[in-house]
């Protein structure tokens, strides 16, 4: 089972605790992240830049990891739909105290093709 594109053990089958993410994503740095930036939209005209800045959420680490994974030169990146289904949803458990982070999980859940920078 592959979640954030962390591999989990095939007898822990489709169903991997929260904290087994969590713990994955503990030696991610997010000090030099100060903002996250997410290009939502395809058309001219529809495109919106929505910015994030909660560093003490499970999203903020997922995202700076996200970005982070593969992408050396730290160029803008497109945001795949499963791996931010998979941040919404265990966001939405993690997070959900934080306004702020329901509103972006929501923005996330829709079908608009989106695109990460970080600050």
């Amino acid at each position: 089972m592959f979640i954030l594109g962390f591999h989990f053990p095939a007898d822990m089958g489709n169903h991997v605790p929260d904290e087994k993410v969590v713990e994955k994503l503990a030696d991610v740095d997010v000090s030099d992240v100060k903002e996250i930036k997410l290009l939502m939209g395809t058309k001219d005209k529809d495109k919106q830049w929505l910015s994030y800045t909660n560093k003490d959420t499970f999203l903020f680490k997922a995202m700076v990891h996200y970005f982070k994974e593969e992408n050396p030169n730290k160029e803008q990146k497109y945001m795949i739909y499963m791996n931010r289904y998979q941040m919404s949803e265990i966001s939405k458990r993690l997070d959900a105290a934080d306004d702020e982070t329901m509103k972006l999980c929501h923005n996330l859940d829709s079908m608009e093709q989106f695109r990460i920078e970080i600050a």
